[in-house]
Parts: structure tokens; C-alpha cells; sequence
């Protein structure tokens, strides 16, 4: 027993000791920087000077690398462009490279030539002309999402458009100015930022970067403030974003309840990329700010693709994708500068593509639908002097049928246009009103002469046929691509 309680003991004080002297570390850490560092200067990871052009990434899985995104013929496919935007768009393939056919470099070829400083020549598939750029200065930053652990999707409201996930993320800025105070001190742990740092209005880009939430809940939200840490010998700042996050959504109901859907997670970046240096931050500079995935974030979302629960909510997930996007708030309204112009934003969204699990509507909508109506039709073979046993069983049919509209109005909003249930109920409204409309038609030449009673029956059965053809052929159509 005293054994025990002495280990316990030294096991206290080697606690205590290391964060003391992880404080101490980081405290000098600290106050170098304090002492010798120019904190006013805004921290751009790089300087460069070249043409501005940058290509989309994209995630090999099967060797676990992150990669140029490129076309079928492999040319690359432009992410952001600093200058000549009106010439030049995200989504752009890039061919050549003044006479450098581009489809043929290696990826770190072809980012080593996008960092030349030389007047460029490109050529932009389906583009008659020649794009000419000439290299200028501008700073560069990237603060990377190295890890994205989605660890449930709560819930998907589709009446109101808003998607409910547990999740866990941790970002990452390269911080190489302040490598020389950290080497030979720092050790690879973390270590808070000292408030009096702060006071000092050190530049925190990475404190600058958020999700683009419909609602934030402090209480099962938490959003850690950034630290520093000493990696492979560099300094770094990182911040964790936990919790439950609410995310509009825009969902697409047109084939309901066939339908697929989009689910997005957006993150910004907070910061404009653009080469007005005169509406930029800080004044007087073009820069560019990236939020880029790396590996964690890709193998994050992959994780949960193989083990979601998501079948339970009623969608089964199909695949997941991160990719960039350049948001652009036309006529943005500077303050500062009392002003409008385009603000350019680099984001990135993380994107889930669902389907709609439709056995639930197949058998509770769809197949009693079609009984309702096929009881309704019956009527046709019901003599047509019959008229109180066809006018009972097709307005009771009928009757059944308008029930089964507030079955699934709870499961999508109400829309301003027709969805594939929408139109399929329709139709059956309408075939199951003929019956109805043909028994009153035909009350007119009950007791009428044989003659017109043949002629009655004749219509009837004409009715009962092509009816039944005419339906099933529209029905088809509606619900061709599911069948």
C-alpha cells in the first residue's frame, strides 16, 4: 500500500513539475515576442510574386493524398484567380501555360511554374482569346482545416431547411516569424496564448475563420481560443470548434420523395481576397486568404460515411466531398471606407449527398393511392343503370383519397411548385373523379331508349380501357427514372 500511494505521489509531482515548466517556456516564449517582435505587422504566411493563379484540390482515396483537381484530359481546373476576374473564372480549365501544355506537368511542376515571376499567356479551354497576366506582388495566407470529425447529423428539418450535426474540428495557421523565438525552447505541447500577448493586439487570422451557422447556442457550442503550438519546428497557431452546429439549407423537392439532396457546411475563411489594395486588410497590400482541407478532414468525413446512422432520420448517405468556393457579396458597404464594391471571400463547404430512403412512401402513399384509385376505376364495370352502387363506391373512393394528401405534409414545406407525389396524386384525383363524372353523364339515359343505353355502356367501356392506358403511361412518365 505504500508503494502504491508513493507512485501515486511522484506521479502528482511530475505533474506539477512539467506544467511548470511548460509554463515557464512558455512564458519567456511570450516575452520575446513582446520584446523583439513588430506585432502591428499583419501575418501573412508568404510573399510572393506571380500571376495569381490557383487550382482546385481534390482527394485521392485510394492513395490517401490530396491532389490538383483536373478534367478528363487532366488539365486543371482553376480554384481562385487574383487578377483579371472578369476574365477569368472559378471553374476554369486552364490548358496552357504560355507554350506549356499543362495536362502534362506533375502537380508540384505545375505549382513551381505558378510561382514564377513572369509575364504569363494563358489559354482557357473554350476561350478564343489569349489571357495575358503580368506578375505583381501580393501576400498569401492559407489556415487549413487538418481535422473534421462529424460525429452525427441530429437532425434534417426539411420543412424549415435546417440541418442539426454533433461535430469536432481543429484548424491550423503556419506562424514562421516566430520560429526563431521558439527554437530550442518550446517543446511539441500546446501552450496558451498569454492574455497580455493579446493586449498587445497580436493578428489571430485563424480566430477569424467560422462556420456560416443558421444558430449558435453557446451552451452546446464551444468555440476554444487559439494556442500555439511547436511542430516539426515550426510554430503554429491552432483552435478547436466543437459542439452542435444549425446550418441553413436549401433542399430541391421536385422528385419527391425520390429525390437527392445536397447538404452543405460552409466554412469562411474571414478574410477578402482581392488585388485592391486600396479596400483590402490591411490598406495598401493585394492578398489572398485560403481555408484549405487537409488530409484529417477528408478521412474525417469518409469515417463517417462508413458508420452514419443516418437511415434512421430516413436518408442513407451517398458520398461526401469537400470543395472551395469564392463567395461574392456584390455592392458589400465598407463602413471605414464609405463605400461599395464586390467583396471576394475564399470558402470551403463540406458536402454530404443524401437520398431520400422512399420505401415509407412507396408502401403508406403510393400503393394505397393506387388501390383508392383502382377501386375507384372498378366503378366502370358496374352496369351504368346502376347509378347509386357507382356514384356510392367512387365518391367514397374519392373521399378516401383527399385523407391521404395530409399524410405527408409534415415531411417537406409548402412549396410553389409540384413535387413527383404532388403530380402523381393529381393525376389520381383526376382519373378518380371520371368515374364519378362518367355515372352522372350517364344518369341522363337511364329509362331512355335501348338504344342509348347501348350507346352508354359503348362510352363506358371505352372509358374503362383507354382510361386505364392513358393513366398508367403518365404515371410512368412521372416516375420513369425510379422505375
Amino acid at each position: 500500500m505504500k508503494i502504491l500511494e508513493k507512485v501515486i505521489l511522484f506521479i502528482v509531482i511530475l505533474v506539477v513539475y512539467l506544467n511548470k515548466v511548460n509554463a515557464d517556456e512558455g512564458a519567456i516564449f511570450h516575452n520575446l515576442i513582446k520584446e523583439n517582435h513588430n506585432l502591428q505587422e499583419y501575418p501573412f504566411l508568404e510573399e510572393r510574386n506571380d500571376i495569381g493563379i490557383f487550382y482546385e484540390f481534390k482527394f485521392d482515396e485510394e492513395k490517401k493524398i490530396i491532389k490538383i483537381k483536373r478534367n478528363k484530359d487532366n488539365y486543371p481546373i482553376l480554384r481562385f484567380s487574383l487578377f483579371e476576374k472578369d476574365k477569368i473564372k472559378p471553374g476554369d480549365v486552364v490548358i496552357k501555360y504560355n507554350e506549356i501544355d499543362l495536362s502534362k506537368l506533375e502537380d508540384d511542376k505545375l505549382v513551381k511554374l505558378h510561382k514564377q515571376n513572369q509575364n504569363v499567356n494563358l489559354k482557357i479551354l473554350n476561350a478564343n482569346d489569349l489571357i495575358s497576366l503580368n506578375s505583381n506582388n501580393y501576400f498569401l495566407n492559407e489556415i487549413k482545416l487538418v481535422g473534421f470529425d462529424l460525429d452525427y447529423i441530429n437532425r434534417i428539418d426539411t420543412t424549415k431547411g435546417v440541418l442539426e450535426i454533433s461535430f469536432d474540428a481543429f484548424f491550423l495557421n503556419e506562424r514562421p516569424e516566430f520560429n526563431k523565438y521558439a527554437k530550442g525552447l518550446l517543446r511539441d505541447v500546446p501552450y496558451y496564448i498569454d492574455q497580455e500577448l493579446l493586449d498587445y493586439q497580436l493578428f489571430l487570422p485563424i480566430e477569424e475563420v467560422t462556420f456560416s451557422e443558421y444558430l449558435k447556442n453557446v451552451d452546446i457550442r464551444t468555440e476554444a481560443p487559439a494556442e500555439f503550438s511547436y511542430d516539426n519546428g515550426s510554430v503554429r497557431t491552432t483552435m478547436r470548434d466543437y459542439g452542435i452546429g444549425e446550418f441553413r439549407q436549401k433542399f430541391d423537392f421536385k422528385k419527391f420523395p425520390f429525390d437527392k439532396q445536397k447538404l452543405i457546411i460552409k466554412i469562411n475563411s474571414g478574410a477578402q481576397s482581392t488585388s485592391n489594395p486600396e479596400v483590402n486588410y490591411p490598406r495598401g497590400v493585394s492578398s489572398v486568404t485560403f481555408i484549405t482541407p487537409d488530409l484529417g478532414a477528408f478521412v474525417g468525413l469518409i469515417k463517417y460515411q462508413n458508420t452514419n446512422l443516418l437511415k434512421e432520420l430516413g436518408w442513407t448517405l451517398i458520398s461526401t466531398d469537400i470543395v472551395s468556393e469564392e463567395v461574392i457579396d456584390q455592392g458589400y458597404f465598407d463602413p471605414y471606407l464609405n463605400t461599395t464594391y464586390d467583396y471576394h471571400e475564399n470558402t470551403i463547404n463540406l458536402v454530404l449527398n443524401i437520398e431520400r430512403n422512399y420505401a415509407h412512401y412507396v408502401f403508406k402513399i403510393i400503393i394505397p393511392v393506387f388501390l383508392i384509385l383502382s377501386v375507384a376505376w372498378s366503378v366502370l364495370w358496374i352496369p351504368t343503370y346502376k347509378l347509386d352502387a357507382r356514384l356510392t363506391t367512387s365518391i367514397v373512393a374519392l373521399l378516401a383519397l383527399i385523407a391521404y394528401n395530409f399524410v405527408f405534409e409534415g415531411d417537406i414545406p409548402k412549396l410553389d411548385y409540384l413535387t413527383d407525389l404532388d403530380k402523381f396524386i393529381l393525376l389520381s384525383y383526376v382519373f378518380c373523379c371520371i368515374p364519378t363524372f362518367s355515372s352522372i353523364g350517364f344518369s341522363r339515359l337511364i329509362k331512355k331508349t335501348d338504344k342509348l343505353q347501348i350507346k352508354a355502356t359503348k362510352i363506358n367501356s371505352v372509358i374503362r380501357k383507354w382510361g386505364a392506358v392513358i393513366y398508367l403511361l403518365i404515371f410512368l412518365q412521372i416516375f420513369k427514372p425510379f422505375i
